[in-house]
């Protein structure tokens, strides 16, 4: 899965095109922060080249807003906040239709109206399926199994930054829920997705000498990943890639696709 750059880093259509003619057929729009380039560029690309309906479009809906008059943190877990972010997701993409929308737990709020709006959106038909990220593994049984008898479909997917032969050594924001051997469980026993962040991955590639120097990358990156059991594993990876005739890059993708879970990776192009 894909997730177009901004407009000033890369040529988005040049490369969205390329993504294509490899067999690329998915697109991750989050619009995290009041994004919007990405989502209209590949909305844009879309039209020109009249092939939405070869495409699987996620997007993030419901992350907190900012308020900076009080320095404080706007909680969006709403149905509100969820209409409004369907709604404004389509508009700038230009689609009819959503094929997933996940959003972030809030635990000490109800996720039953937020299930009950995406009913609605489904219903309509312009919305296919959701997913979920930050959501610990008694609360992801929780609500698909709710969603499975109120609206008639569960959680599709789950979206993680963590799912890789590494261990990072703290949360990526204070409480993060890490894909932990208890999600993992959950996971396998529900049969979900995992969409996963290829950042962290990048990171990684840096680790096993596959990228830039980790010199180049902000130090907390770095400070999350590095430590002496990644070290090892690293250097258990390098030799079986020398030993196999393979890259470390062909290594881990191998792992990836061989999880008891089907795997999306999402990249950035």
């Amino acid at each position: 899965m894909a997730h177009p750059s901004s407009a000033a880093d890369t040529n988005v259509s040049a490369n969205l095109l390329a993504y294509h003619q490899r067999g690329g057929n998915a697109l991750h729009l989050h619009g995290e922060g009041g994004e919007t380039h990405s989502r209209i560029a590949a909305g844009e690309w879309l039209a020109t080249h009249e092939c939405r309906e070869l495409f699987f479009i996620c997007t993030q809906v419901c992350h907190d807003d900012w308020d900076e008059t009080a320095q404080l943190p706007i909680d969006r877990f709403t149905p509100e906040a969820f209409q409004q972010d369907i709604a404004t997701d389509m508009a700038l993409i230009g689609t009819r239709y959503l094929d997933m929308v996940y959003l972030d737990d809030r635990p000490n709020l109800p996720y039953e109206p937020i299930v009950q709006a995406i009913g609605l959106e489904i219903a309509a038909g312009r919305l296919r399926s959701f997913g979920v990220r930050n959501f610990t593994a008694p609360r992801l049984h929780a609500i698909h199994s709710y969603a499975r008898s109120t609206i008639g479909q569960g959680v599709g997917a789950v979206i993680t930054t963590e799912l890789s032969m590494l261990k990072a050594n703290r949360p990526l924001w204070p409480e993060y829920v890490a894909f932990d051997a208890s999600l993992r469980q959950a996971v396998t026993d529900l049969g979900l997705s995992v969409f996963a962040h290829a950042g962290d991955l990048t990171l990684g590639q840096c680790l096993f000498g596959d990228a830039e120097p980790l010199a180049r990358l902000r130090p907390e990156w770095v400070e999350r990943w590095q430590h002496p059991d990644n070290a090892v594993t690293v250097e258990k990876i390098k030799a079986l890639a020398a030993a196999s005739g393979r890259t470390t890059r062909e290594l881990q993708t191998e792992w990836l696709l061989n999880q008891p879970f089907p795997v999306v990776g999402i990249v950035g192009v």
